[in-house]
């Protein structure tokens, strides 16, 4: 297969562009001195709005109020659960959420411990919350001790504001992560 040396960043916002049309997000132009493809930030209103999506993620789980779960999704999301379930469209992740929430995850809470926003393109942001996640037993009775998981939220700014589309969380590797070439470089 031959490369393009294109930047995964450039070709979500291809991707994007092509499909926001098809998905009714409008395609826009940034306005005069708004962030562009890229860049890492967004114009504060906008950083505001998607931080306050992901805590009412966070807020919802933790009530166990799935009416208030859904309204941040768009119809057409998909979510990647922690063992690699695959949900298509708010009611499918509605449904296998509610249904862990009457079992697993019926006292499980979280505490929101970082977020980090990035512009990707006209209406799309990339979103990296880091979480402490209460521990809980699995439905084939493995208990799951408290940990740290990291979430990834692609949100789509539409007519309703900001709505989650996509979205994936894993548990951080914390032995792991003592070995992170970038965080902690091997002299």
């Amino acid at each position: 297969m031959k490369t393009t040396g294109a930047t995964p960043a450039l070709l979500l916002t291809l991707l994007v562009t092509a499909l926001a049309p098809a998905s009714g997000v409008a395609a826009q132009t940034p306005n005069e001195g708004s962030p562009q493809p890229g860049a890492k930030g967004l114009s504060k209103d906008d950083d505001q709005a998607v931080r306050k999506v992901v805590a009412g993620f966070t807020e919802a789980w933790n009530a166990h109020d799935m009416e208030a779960l859904a309204k941040l999704f768009r119809d057409d999301a998909e979510w990647v659960n922690i063992v690699g379930m695959h949900w298509h469209g708010r009611d499918e992740i509605m449904a296998a959420t509610t249904a862990f929430h009457q079992t697993i995850f019926k006292d499980n809470s979280h505490q929101l411990d970082a977020v980090e926003t990035r512009y990707i393109a006209p209406s799309v942001a990339v979103v990296v919350a880091t979480e402490t996640a209460d521990s809980f037993t699995t439905p084939d009775g493995e208990v799951r001790p408290k940990a740290r998981d990291r979430l990834t939220y692609v949100l789509v700014k539409g007519p309703e504001g900001w709505k989650i589309a996509h979205g994936h969380n894993v548990v951080v590797d914390e032995d792991a992560a003592k070995n992170d070439p970038v965080k902690n470089p091997r002299k």
